[in-house]
């Protein structure tokens, strides 16, 4: 065991010790382990894995390198050798691939490091996010280390440590620089006659830095590592220094014979790089000691040198297939190789797509358009290609420049079936951007471009492009209308995915926007269809209506069933675009219906993360804004960054929202006037496409202000009686619905005061104090009584906690499930929910035992009988 491994390292090795502990029990986890470049990672991690070995794990090890575009599931491929069949496997599915992943590395008590994630491929990055959702109960130990340098921004790696965040079996550690004292003790059990004191200084207490000084016995320091690294260098022979060379080209880890073929060296020339310790030998495999030493001296090459190395390495790895296309195209680029290039990259993005590694694969196919020539076929097809990659991994902008240069050739070609495409991929990237406009007149395009044509399926997707766009413009005619053309003309021609999305269109129009459950009907039809089809977009794109068209309709727990099962099936599959809007949408499902701390971490789950697509991040913030606003906290930079992006799309169904959340928060700030300028701003849209709970809501809103409107069309009931001045009524409405906060403002505004107190009640027992005072300030305006504060009852009790509170909390304590609690003080089960998600707030307790037991035990039960 390396000694450097452990010098102040011993809280990361009992760390290990532990955890390995754990994976031979069956209990799983994963570690990620941090530092700077050199600190002593890889050291650390090794000295772990000989522990791990001695206590009987399996041990294997995969690494990434930074030298080409990195593999798909590379260090997966170094570590399971056995599973290569697997991973060529063109006709497997990611799913099933990470499934016989972890039963393959779960069949015995095992032990997996993979270094360097930093540079890691999209797939390997989402089979840790995999592992780690699903660890914690199989014998499996694995460790990723990273540079915490080169992970600022929004890199991928942050996004999966977020996404892992709350995840019990995953931890990080991050290891610091070697204090003084540490240099000193490897400066003694090197014998160096050098300056402790001295020696940090100059390396910062890196790690690697220290041992490669010590190492090539120097008396003098030297400025950098990369000067410490050629210093040892340079006392290897000419030929020992062409097989550094070579290695250093070829990678951070090589086998054997193709670096003598490189390097045109003998046996005794590797020999002496080894005995010198400037490469160590793994098998049949050669490595440096660290990829510091490896750029070194790949940067210390004269640029001639280094093109004339990286065409041996083409010729080499061409002749005899020891390198991979992956390899070849970017020894072709380094060698100014066009024809070779062109050969290799496309070959290895398309790999790189089938496996996963979606920015990978649009890496090389950007190298690969580098080479193409101007105007040709294969040009176009690489631009579209590169375009679709892009779209998948969320960099629409790119795709959609990628998509219009394809077009523009296209077009130069006649090639007017390609144009027709090109034109509808346009149409939605368009709308993804929020060009709502570009969005429609390329949708348009499309059609006029490939009917023409004749029917195929190609026409039968532009017909259903144009059939989402209306209904996702509120126009359920037109969705109907282009969605049954597509229906027809892709069961003509067979084309089964073009059925599923034209349904889903057809169904979400007919259910969400003209309330027919027919429309339920047809979209669970295409979700069915998708299910058995193992077509993951359509499935998470039919949960996703299901989801929201509940929710238009306030059908609360049929929207909550639909999006959590959404939300399983993405997680499940890390379709995280999907995951993040479903998420959202539960969060607005969460608010509406008083569920504050639930929204507060859904909120959370989907904010947090630094790429979020505006279709995900308008709800979400919506969601964040209305809980701000209930606090009393400010929620205009929620609501200001939400309506930005709102307006971009033009559409109802992101713009309606917003205006009513501003509209809300006006109301609570005292600001009348701003009331009603935040619903002008979207009132003439939804009169245009009337839908009865938006213009409900918006008319509401208005008339609470002293703006009354005319409705051109049927309200929602329960806002129709509030508009109507039927508080009891529309209270009774708002709590057959389920939505707190509403069934608050009814029963507040009640002439009532024992109504009004106990819509105050309710405000609060939702996390929403400025509602309270809203509706106080309301009832002062309108000459009525107003409710003067908590009841004495409220006031005597240390938590804070309300009569009825007390009384269900009580009945909590002898054991009653809420809808036992329910029947026995003749409430909904929903708000005895209500009352007992307040009393775990005020008490500050997590479990609904723990707060009954905090009352009991400072006599509250018994002060109020």
């Amino acid at each position: 065991m390396d000694a450097t491994a452990l010098v102040e390292r011993d809280g990361a090795v009992a760390r290990f010790s532990a955890l390995v502990l754990d994976a031979n029990a069956g209990r799983g986890h994963v570690l990620f382990v941090s530092g700077e470049a050199g600190v002593g990672k890889t050291a650390l991690c090794r000295a772990a894995g000989e522990l791990a070995a001695r206590t009987g794990l399996r041990v294997r090890r995969g690494e990434c390198d930074s030298v080409t575009t990195p593999a798909p599931l590379g260090p997966l491929a170094d570590a399971t050798p056995e599973l290569a069949e697997l991973l060529d496997d063109d006709g497997i599915s990611r799913l099933r691939l990470f499934r016989q992943l972890r039963e393959f590395l779960a069949a015995e008590p095992s032990f997996l490091l993979l270094e360097d994630v930093h540079w890691a491929d999209e797939a390997t990055l989402d089979l840790l996010r995999y592992l780690g959702r699903r660890i914690d109960d199989v014998p499996l130990l694995v460790a990723a280390t990273y540079r915490s340098e080169e992970t600022a921004g929004t890199h991928p790696l942050l996004v999966l440590r977020g996404d892992l965040a709350t995840t019990e079996a995953v931890e990080h550690l991050e290891l610091r620089p070697l204090t003084v004292d540490g240099v000193a003790r490897l400066v003694e059990q090197s014998g160096s006659p050098l300056d402790p004191v001295a020696v940090h200084a100059s390396t910062d207490g890196n790690s690697f830095y220290v041992t490669e000084l010590l190492a090539g016995g120097a008396t003098s320091l030297p400025a950098t590592v990369r000067d410490a690294v050629l210093a040892r260098a340079a006392r290897l022979s000419p030929s020992a220094r062409d097989v550094l060379a070579a290695a250093a080209v070829l990678g951070q880890r090589s086998r054997l014979a193709l670096v003598q073929a490189v390097s045109g060296a003998t046996a005794a020339d590797v020999d002496e790089c080894l005995a010198r310790g400037m490469l160590v030998l793994d098998g049949d495999e050669l490595s440096f000691r660290h990829e510091l030493a490896r750029l070194a001296v790949e940067e210390s090459l004269a640029p001639l040198a280094r093109r004339r190395l990286h065409a041996t390495a083409l010729a080499v790895g061409r002749s005899d297939g020891e390198l991979d296309d992956r390899r070849l195209a970017h020894h072709a680029e380094q060698a100014g190789d066009e024809a070779a290039v062109l050969v290799h990259a496309p070959r290895a993005a398309a790999r790189a797509a089938r496996l996963g590694a979606h920015r990978e694969a649009a890496q090389l196919y950007r190298l690969a358009l580098s080479a193409a020539a101007p105007d040709d076929v294969e040009r176009a097809r690489l631009f579209e290609a590169l375009a679709y990659e892009c779209y998948l991994v969320g960099a629409v902008d790119d795709a959609h420049a990628a998509r219009t240069s394809a077009l523009a050739i296209r077009e130069r070609l006649g090639d007017r079936a390609a144009v027709g495409v090109d034109q509808r991929w346009l149409s939605r990237l368009s709308w993804f951007l929020g060009r709502g406009e570009e969005a429609e007149a390329r949708a348009t395009a499309a059609v006029a471009t490939l009917e023409p044509l004749g029917p195929g399926a190609e026409l039968a997707m532009a017909y259903s492009n144009v059939s989402q766009l209306r209904m996702l413009a509120a126009d359920p005619e037109g969705a109907l209308e282009w969605g049954e053309r597509a229906i027809e003309l892709a069961r003509s021609v067979g084309a089964r995915e073009v059925e599923m999305h034209a349904l889903n269109n057809v169904g979400a129009a007919t259910w969400s926007e003209l309330g027919r459950p027919e429309g339920r009907v047809r979209l669970v039809h295409s979700l069915e269809m998708a299910l058995a089809a193992d077509a993951h977009e359509h499935v998470a794109r039919a949960y996703t209506n299901l989801g929201t068209g509940a929710m238009s309709l306030h059908l609360y727990a049929e929207a909550d069933a639909q999006l959590r099962a959404g939300i399983a099936y993405c997680e499940d599959r890390d379709l995280d675009s999907w995951w993040l809007y479903m998420m959202a949408w539960l969060a607005v499902s969460d608010v509406e219906q008083g569920r504050t701390e639930d929204g507060e971490r859904h909120v959370r789950d989907v904010l947090r993360r630094p790429l979020v697509p505006s279709i995900a991040r308008i709800p979400a913030e919506v969601a964040a804004a209305h809980l701000a606003m209930r606090r009393g906290d400010d929620p205009a930079p929620l609501l200001d960054s939400a309506a930005e992006q709102a307006h971009r799309t033009g559409e109802l169904q992101r713009l309606a929202p917003v205006a009513a959340a501003r509209a809300a928060a006006a109301w609570l700030a005292d600001r009348r006037t701003d009331v009603v300028s935040a619903v002008d701003v979207v009132w003439d849209l939804a009169v245009e496409r009337p839908d009865p709970w938006v213009l409900g809501e918006l008319a509401w809103w208005s008339a609470l202000a002293g703006r009354p409107r005319a409705v051109p069309a049927d309200v929602a009931e329960p806002f129709a009686l509030l508009l109507a001045g039927a508080w009891t009524d529309a209270a009774a409405a708002w709590e057959h619905v389920g939505a707190p906060v509403w069934r608050a403002i009814a029963l507040g505004l009640a002439p009532d005061v024992d109504a009004a107190r106990a819509g105050f009640e309710l405000a609060d027992s939702v996390g929403a104090p400025a509602v309270r005072l809203a509706l106080a300030r309301e009832r002062h305006a309108r000459g009525l009584l107003v409710p003067r504060g908590p009841r004495t009852s409220t006031r005597a009790n240390s938590f804070g906690l309300t009569a009825r509170e007390v009384e269900v909390l009580a009945l909590v304590a002898e054991g009653l499930t809420n809808l036992e609690v329910a029947q026995r003080l003749f409430l909904s089960e929903k708000t005895v929910a209500h009352h007992v998600s307040a009393s775990l707030r005020k008490t500050g307790e997590s479990t609904r035992a723990r707060a009954a037991a905090a009352a009991r035990r400072t006599g509250l039960f018994d002060e109020h009988g």
